[in-house]
């Protein structure tokens, strides 16, 4: 019998129905993006794949599935790492795409 490999999909599936059973974050186990806001002035993105596109009023970050757009005024980056990236300033959209 020859097992085939499992769909984008179903992997997908998957992982989400493991860390719905072991009452885990999805963030973890499927490597999706994080986003936290503070009010319209700070944005904190964990599980990113890196910069796309960065000026003081555009941020554009790689994702698992595509990007995150996030448009504004005043951007400053202040805390920078692999897996993390908290940005200040006045933000008027997040989009995903």
């Amino acid at each position: 019998m020859v097992r085939q490999k499992p769909s984008g999909e179903e992997r997908k599936k998957w992982q989400e129905n493991m860390a719905d059973f072991f009452e885990l974050p999805k963030e973890l186990l499927c490597n999706l993006p994080r986003i936290t806001l503070v009010g319209d002035l700070q944005m904190l993105l964990e599980n990113y794949g890196g910069v796309i596109e960065y000026n003081d009023e555009l941020l554009r970050l790689k994702i698992r599935e595509g990007e995150v757009v996030v448009r504004g005024k005043n951007f400053t980056i202040k805390h920078f790492l692999a897996d993390e990236l908290l940005i200040e300033g006045k933000i008027f959209s997040v989009e995903y795409r």
